[in-house]
């Protein structure tokens, strides 16, 4: 939970939004509680507190996934985002998985 400027208090919720998952998978930064992978280029050891550019190939991370499952475990990364301003979405690991699998599977039988 932080405060708005208005002095009102605001909360963290989940929202569903229809995603590219190709255009997500080349900013992704998975993370791991605080250092990451480059979902482009797999460079590892990043950190999405500092790392706003993956310092290999380039990209800027737009989206960070995670997967850390507990509540409180999501709502320090939550936490530290919007304490840093940063300009990142933490989407859920699993269903963005489960969509590139999908995605996947359907291209392996395309002829």
């Amino acid at each position: 939970m932080t405060s708005d400027t208005s002095g009102k208090n605001t909360k963290f919720v989940r929202v569903w939004r229809q995603l590219n998952v190709e255009d997500v998978k080349k900013q992704l930064l998975y993370i791991d509680d605080l250092y990451g992978t480059c979902g482009n280029c797999k460079k590892l050891g990043l950190n999405y507190l500092k790392d706003k550019k993956c310092p290999d190939c380039g990209v800027t991370f737009k989206y960070l996934a995670t997967k850390l499952s507990k509540v409180a475990d999501i709502g320090k990364i939550l936490s530290r985002i919007d304490k840093e301003g940063l300009d990142l979405t933490l989407i859920e690991r699993e269903d963005f998985e489960r969509s590139s699998a999908a995605d996947a599977a359907r291209d392996l039988f395309k002829s």
